[in-house]
Parts: C-alpha cells; structure tokens; sequence
C-alpha cells in the first residue's frame, strides 16, 4: 500500500470497477466519481496524484473536464490520463490538447495501462524533486537520435515548423557529444539503433539526467508499436513512447503535452518553495515573538529581582540603624544607671539626715536660717522626684531597647508602648494629646524589639500628620484568638485610592526628603512574620487607624517553621 492517490472518473460502473480493483491491487489509494460534478467535488476537497478520465461522461466530454482541471490553480498540475474508445488520431491530438499528458484507448490491456499510470507518477515525482525554478521557457531545444537519415531529416522539418530548435544525431555517441555542449528539453530516441540501441541509451539518458538542474524528458520513438516495445520503452525511463507511423500532429501533441508537464512542474515546485520560504519565515517570526516575550518576562523579573534586592538592602540598612539606636540608647540608659543610682541614694541619705537633725537644728535657727532650712528640704524633695523621673526615662529606655530580650518571649505590649511614647515626647510639642485605653492584660508571646519598631514606625507617622494640635490615641483589646493595637491621630490622613499602595517599598506621601517609604514597608512585613494582619482605616473624626491583630498563640505557629528564626534576626 503506498500513499498514491489516484481519482477514477468513469460514467460506467463496470468499467470504473474493473480499473479500480487493478490498481487497488497495485497499492494505489482510489477514488471513483461517476461524473464530473462529483470528480471536481473531490478534487476540491482532497489532493490527488493522478486522474484517470473517461473521454464520455454525462453532461461534458473527458477533455473538457480536463481544460477545467487544467484552469484551477490548485489541480493545474495534476497529471491526467484520457481514456477513450475513439482510436483515431485526431482524437488523441484532441485530448492531448485539452490538457491530458496521455490518451489511451480503453481496448489497452491493463498491464499496459499500469506502466504507463507508472510512468507518469514516477516521472512526475522524479521531476517534481529535482526541478529547478531558474529554468524559464523560452527557445525549446529538442534532441533527435534516430540511424535514419531521411526520418530525421522529414522530423526537423515538421518540428521546426512548430517553432522548436531542433538538432540531430545519427546514434548514440554522437548524442553524448552534443549534450555535453548543449541542454535540451525534450530528446527523441529511436528505438533500433545499431551499436547501442534505443533501449539501452534511454536508461543511460534516465541515470544522467537524475543528477541535473534541468531535466529533459524522454521520448522514445519506433516503427513497431507492439505492446512488448512499448513497456521495454517505458521501463527504460521513457517518458512516453509514439510510434512514427503516427501523425506529426500526434507527436507534436505528446511534445507539448511533456512541455506542459515540465512547466507544471516548475511552477509547482516554485509554489513548494515559497510556501517553504514563507513557513520558515513564519516559524522565524514565531521564535522572534517568543524570544521577545522571554525576554520580556526575564526583564520583567530581573526587575523585580533588582527591585527586592533594593528593598532588602534598605531594609537591612533600616534594621541596623534601629539596631544601633538600640545599642545607643542600652548603653546610655546603663551609663546613666550608675551615677543616677549614685546621685539618688545620696539626695536620699541626705534628706534623711536632715529630718533627723530637724529637732535639734529647727528650734535654734533664725528667722533667715529657717527660711532657707525649709528651702533646701524642698529643693531635695523636688531632687528626689527629677531622679525618679530620670530613673523612669532610663526603664523606658531599656524596654525600647530590649536587648536583654533578643529571644521569643511574652513581654507586656504596654510597656513597650510606653518606651515608645517616652523615646517620642519631645515631638509631642505640647499640642498634640496622647490618650491610652489599654486592656487590662497586655502580655503577649512575640519578639519585643521587632514589635516595638512597628509602634516607633506608625506613631512617628501619626505625629507626622498633625502639623499643630491634634490627638493620637493608643487602644488595646484581646478577643479569643488575637491582641488587637489600634493607633488612631487625627492628621491629615491618607487617601484611601492610595490603601493598596501604602505598604509598598518606597512608596510614601511625605514630601521629598522627609521619608523614604520604608517604615510602613517594614512594619508590614514585621507583623506578617508574626502571623498578624496591619490595615490601614479611616478615622472618622478625620486622619488615619492603624490596626494590628497578632494571634495569641504565635509559639505555637511558629513552632514547625523558619518564621521564629526570621523574627529574631
């Protein structure tokens, strides 16, 4: 079984059934129309490698069907067979006209009709391979090789006639030297010939053409039109085979009918090759798209990449100046630890010893004296009461810090509230009012210095956003899985078109050089690490709210996770 596909358009049953089980033997995939609406039909939908035409068909003749054939761009090229009952010459000069490549009376035994159905697609695909697009038709050069003299002689003067440059040789070693010189389309060979004969120079003609740009086509000639003759001929490579008692009109058909096929050939493969040239100018264009949209997408992501690593170099950079304000304000809170302590216990000893000399001293002073007596007891208390508000600053201090707490643990999220108040008093400007509604039980499992960031961060914002007198307050509640920290200032608050952006790196409302959009950034991904939620409300008394829920249980979280880890660095 081969994938050859051969159309039958016969109006006879019989004859069409005969024909298709011959070649379906043969290994040729048929198609049988039994006129030529439904031959056309098929012919439009399937492609096909060769037609074989009843010469009477209902409705038109078998050659008209041929010029319709011939006239579609897409089946110009198919080869076509005429079969006929009509014997006659000018029948067969008819049909080869009409654009058919063979006629053959329907009497032809069917071995014969395979090699020529044989012949034709061999050829046909042979040259189709090989064919090349530069040949253009112009002059046509035939090559006869015939022993006789006088028939050459009588051959020339018909085919000149019709316009061909023809040029002889009396055998076959002549014909060698002048294709070496000379390319022809067509060469007629005789079939007897002495010293190497038709036969054996067709095959030699067939192998040398295999490897040209631009093959010729082979017609074999002979006196004798004997079955026999005409499949030794066909065999050999001859494209077809006339015998030379025909008509010159017969042969001069079968000349153009070879020249028709050539050019059919040529424009087909010229055909193949755009389409190869447009497919592969396609697919070039397709890798070009795809090639731009993978560069597309690694830009794409080599900016979010450079855009992270932005985002971490400066929150790193953020972390370690917190960190040094940390270690800043540890050390200077226990550098003044001692001496206040020191200052402390004497302001202390002193006001003791001068309670207890009172009774002694009092009575024997002066008017002058006991003024100043009670002035200096005053001014002690008043000492004494500084230090404790010193000693106070230097607790808050430490809470903020809260290097001594570098571990998850539970710490009461009041106080640190209260260091950060406390680090934040002197901007208070004594406009802005602090107000505090904190739940009774503050204490919460995190990591206390992180945690302590995100208040610094939200409540340097809210005193950002009042620009004289305002209000930030602090609330505290605890439901049954969250603590919840709200921090409210009724600033000039945030638009909310721009809620989704605010905890984007970078991005701030502050004026240029007041901010660098990292603080919200940062307290957002501190809370997220705790497994908590920061959003953004509008307070209705005017500015913003800041909620933070964090769940009660984040040690348990944490626990099977890298996040405790990422915390306390």
């Amino acid at each position: 079984m081969t994938d050859i596909s051969i159309l039958i358009v016969d109006a006879s049953p019989t004859q069409a059934l005969r024909l298709q089980i011959a070649l379906e033997e043969e290994g040729y995939l048929v198609r049988v129309a039994g006129d030529p609406e439904a031959a056309l039909k098929i012919l439009s939908d399937e492609i096909m490698d060769l037609a074989v035409i009843d010469d009477y068909l209902p409705g038109m003749r078998g050659d008209e069907l041929c010029r319709l054939i011939r006239a579609n761009e897409t089946t110009q090229n198919l080869p076509l067979v005429l079969l006929t009952v009509a014997e006659n010459e000018e029948s067969q000069t008819r049909g080869i006209e009409s654009g058919a490549d063979d006629y053959l009376p329907k009497s032809t035994s069917l071995e014969t009709l395979m090699f020529r159905f044989r012949a034709l697609l061999g050829n046909s695909a042979r040259k189709t391979r090989i064919f090349d697009e530069s040949f253009e038709f112009g002059e046509v050069r035939l090559l006869v090789v015939d022993d006789s003299p006088t028939y050459r002689e009588y051959l020339s003067q018909q085919l000149e006639e019709e316009g061909f440059s023809v040029v002889v040789a009396d055998g076959a070693a002549s014909a060698r030297t002048i294709l070496a010189q000379t390319d022809f389309q067509v060469i007629l060979v005789d079939l007897m010939m002495p010293v190497v004969n038709g036969i054996q120079f067709c095959r030699e003609l067939d192998q040398t053409r295999v490897t040209q740009k631009n093959p010729f086509s082979i017609l074999m000639l002979t006196a004798h039109e004997g079955k026999e003759d005409m499949t030794r001929g066909l065999r050999a490579g001859a494209d077809d085979f006339v015998g030379k008692s025909s008509e010159p009109a017969v042969l001069k058909a079968r000349i153009s009918a070879l020249l028709r096929r050539r050019f059919f050939q040529q424009e087909n493969l010229r055909i193949s090759r755009e389409l190869e040239e447009k497919e592969v100018e396609a697919r070039r264009a397709s890798d070009e798209r795809e090639a731009a949209l993978v560069r597309a997408v690694m830009a794409e992501k080599l900016e979010e990449t450079s855009r992270r690593l932005r985002e971490t170099q400066s929150q790193l950079i953020h972390s370690e100046k917190m960190a040094s304000l940390g270690q800043l304000v540890a050390g200077i809170a226990h550098e003044l630890n001692n001496p206040l302590a020191f200052v402390s216990s004497n302001v202390e000893s002193i006001t003791g010893w001068l309670q207890t000399l009172s009774p002694e001293v009092v009575p024997n002073l002066s008017p002058s004296g006991l003024q100043k007596w009670d002035k200096t007891s005053r001014r002690l208390t008043d000492a004494a009461q500084g230090l404790e508000r010193m000693a106070e600053l230097i607790l808050k201090l430490r809470t903020f810090s809260r290097l001594d707490e570098g571990e998850f643990k539970e710490v009461d999220v009041h106080e640190g509230l209260e260091s950060v108040l406390v680090l934040l008093r002197h901007r208070f400007k004594g406009s802005i009012v602090i107000e505090k509604d904190f739940c009774s039980n503050g204490h919460l499992g995190c990591l206390p210095g992180p945690l302590n960031q995100v208040f610094l961060n939200l409540l340097s914002n809210a005193l950002d956003a009042i620009e004289e007198k305002g209000t930030v307050s602090l609330l505290t509640q605890r439901d049954k899985t969250h603590f919840v920290i709200k921090i409210t200032d009724t600033g000039a608050g945030i638009p909310l078109e721009l809620k989704d952006r605010i905890f984007e790196p970078f991005f701030t409302t502050k004026p240029i050089g007041q901010g660098m959009g990292l603080g919200l950034s940062i307290s957002y991904s501190i809370v997220r690490a705790h497994r908590g939620k920061i959003e953004l409300h509008a307070n209705p008394q005017g500015g913003t709210c800041f909620e933070i829920r964090l769940p009660l249980d984040l040690a348990n979280l944490l626990q099977d996770t890298d996040e405790g880890t990422v915390l306390q660095q």
